[in-house]
């Protein structure tokens, strides 16, 4: 790993730069924060990880972090502190820094914490290859308001983001796709509000909307989400509370790009691979495959 080492004692910074040498890692010395701060924007992305001292002259520890966390780094920081600074240094884990030294420490003692590092970075970048049977639940259930459908959608892309990237899957679409069939199930499904009022009246709709987002029996119903994330694919199911529809019903053509309020379920069927509902027709489920390491 590539070190950025900051600390004012020069004995130290020698004992450890031969010490990391030893076993491959490569180090960068400075001699305080702002020499260090120097060394890291001249080349941000060379460095894997900064280790500091927390107390220092011209710029410390504690805002060398606080500095960097500021600008958008969000490099690992391994900070170096005494006995005497307990609360600074869980000041410092809470802004973020990885691990935690205590003078006085042996050499051995950081490459530990290194190896540790390397093999947390190792797993962020592909947890699923080793992985195959890994398989994650995830459960959300909202109330019957639109303006709760931004933030769930945020919540799921955030939780599959990493998969997203890794299989090269758009996760603007797995987003658009989420929102569609959420807004089905709020709107046409909880509220019973048919796509034909929005496409006779905008102003009308609207106004029924807010009235039954707010009506007894209608607004407290909830719309129930299921994400399952698996090795092989995302397996999305959403339920809502409503009397639901004949899904044979659904029939697409040109024409269906040029009405709003037809184009979610066909934007669905096009990106997912496979859609369908249940006899019902209030639960929609949408998969999307992942391709297999080789690949990606």
């Amino acid at each position: 790993m590539n070190v950025l080492l900051i600390d004012d004692d020069k004995y130290l910074l020698e004992m450890l730069r031969v010490s990391l040498g030893k076993v491959g890692h490569a180090m960068t010395e400075a001699l305080d924060g702002r020499e260090g701060w120097n060394c890291f924007i001249s080349s941000p992305h060379y460095f894997d990880v900064i280790v500091t001292d927390l107390k220092m002259p011209v710029l410390d520890g504690m805002k060398l972090l606080k500095r960097l966390r500021a600008k958008g780094y969000d490099i690992p920081v391994i900070i170096i502190t005494g006995h005497e600074d307990i609360q600074s240094s869980i000041e410092a884990l809470r802004l973020g820094a990885f691990d935690l030294l205590t003078k006085p420490f042996c050499a051995r003692e950081l490459i530990d914490i290194l190896e540790k590092l390397s093999t947390v970075l190792r797993n962020q970048q592909r947890p699923l290859l080793e992985l195959p049977f890994f398989t994650e639940d995830i459960r959300i259930s909202i109330h019957s308001q639109t303006h709760l459908i931004p933030s769930a959608v945020a919540f799921l892309q955030d939780r599959v983001k990493l998969f997203c990237k890794m299989h090269r899957i758009d996760i603007r679409k797995i987003g658009l796709c989420l929102h569609e069939a959420m807004v089905n199930a709020v709107i046409h499904g909880n509220l019973e509000i048919s796509s034909s009022i929005k496409e006779d009246s905008p102003r009308k709709f609207e106004e029924l909307l807010r009235q039954r987002e707010l009506a007894p029996g209608y607004g407290e119903r909830q719309v129930d989400v299921r994400c399952e994330v698996t090795a092989e694919q995302f397996i999305f199911e959403i339920c809502d509370e409503g009397e639901g529809f004949d899904p044979k019903s659904l029939q697409f053509s040109d024409s269906t790009l040029m009405i709003p309020s037809g184009r979610g379920i066909l934007i669905i069927t096009a990106f997912m691979d496979s859609v369908f509902w249940n006899e019902v027709g209030n639960r929609i489920t949408m998969i999307k495959k992942l391709s297999s390491p080789a690949d990606a």
